[in-house]
């Protein structure tokens, strides 16, 4: 690192192996903005087959090796990697060294891979803290770390759609909660729902034209696995804090770490709570302006991707 710089990682080499795609996969490009905001020397390895990668395929091991061998890392940092096998990261670190981290955000519904993957790196961040003690058990050295957010890529402008609007990936158990709201109003996009997907910023522009942002996590109520549920808050919560939509969330435990219960988010347990407070928001614009604009200052303050690889850094290189 450079002293004097100013950064607090300047001239740091990171290798950040992710999804890199505008459309589909902006966390990828959102951790790479941050990591240079820090003063990292960034170079990405595209976790995906693109390019010639995929006419002539090459395993993501052997892409990675060929960065490393033109220039070593101090961190590689993995976000996600199930396509990195453990051996594979074991013989890596061997032969190149720096230190190896893997930032894993498909728990708690993924324990599985997040068992198999932990304990070949020298650290392991999850954003759901249930998730910690199967992790050590496993041979891991795992962290807590919440997801964060990109506030120069949430902006829109206030256009309205609907009163609620929900926007995740389709299942049994949230369908039967959507259900639920049919008479108030909502409107639904994610994969395998009528309208689809969206993405870009068609996203933001969705998230910012609800009168209330809904925000239902995998699992949730009595249909759900508990097990599976976990405490950890999902990317929407901190996506909607940072466009300024009042959110409306079911009450995960790692939720109150991040946002002030009743002054920044309004947490519901039961589809029958979530239906009264849904309809009490709707008729309360000034809760829902001073919902929006505590959170949106909270999000700016503490909770953006660049928040969130500092203390990554700063917990990996101590």
């Amino acid at each position: 690192m450079t002293p004097g710089s100013g950064l607090p990682f300047a001239g740091l080499r990171v290798v950040l192996v992710a999804a890199f795609n505008r459309r589909y996969h902006r966390s990828g490009l959102s951790l790479a903005a941050a990591l240079t905001s820090l003063g990292c020397e960034v170079r990405r390895c595209e976790e995906r087959r693109r390019g010639w990668s995929a006419i002539f395929p090459r395993p993501l091991a052997a892409r990675l090796a060929a960065r490393l061998r033109r220039e070593a890392a101090d961190v590689v940092l993995v976000f996600k990697g199930s396509h990195l096998d453990p051996a594979d990261v074991g013989e890596l670190r061997r032969r190149y060294g720096g230190r190896w981290v893997n930032w894993f955000p498909d728990d708690p519904h993924d324990h599985e891979t997040s068992s198999r993957l932990a304990p070949a790196y020298d650290g392991f961040f999850t954003h759901d803290s249930s998730s910690l003690p199967r992790l050590r058990a496993v041979g891991g050295r795992p962290r807590y770390l919440a997801f964060g957010c990109d506030p120069e890529y949430l902006r829109a402008p206030a256009r309205a759609i609907a009163p609620l609007v929900f926007v995740g990936s389709r299942d049994p158990v949230r369908e039967r909660v959507v259900q639920a709201l049919d008479d108030l109003g909502l409107a639904v996009w994610g994969p395998g729902w009528p309208r689809g997907p969206v993405y870009g910023d068609t996203f933001v522009r969705a998230l910012a034209g609800a009168a209330v942002g809904v925000n239902i996590h995998q699992q949730f109520g009595a249909a759900g696995d508990p097990v599976r549920y976990g405490t950890g808050a999902n990317m929407r919560v901190f996506e909607l804090a940072a466009v300024g939509t009042p959110q409306l969330s079911d009450a995960k435990a790692d939720i109150a770490r991040h946002l002030m219960p009743g002054r920044e988010i309004v947490l519901y347990k039961s589809v029958e709570e979530l239906r009264t407070r849904a309809r009490e928001l709707l008729a309360d614009e000034p809760a829902r302006r001073s919902l929006a604009a505590a959170a949106r200052e909270r999000a700016l303050r503490e909770h953006t991707w660049r928040h969130r690889l500092e203390e990554l850094l700063t917990v990996t290189l101590r």
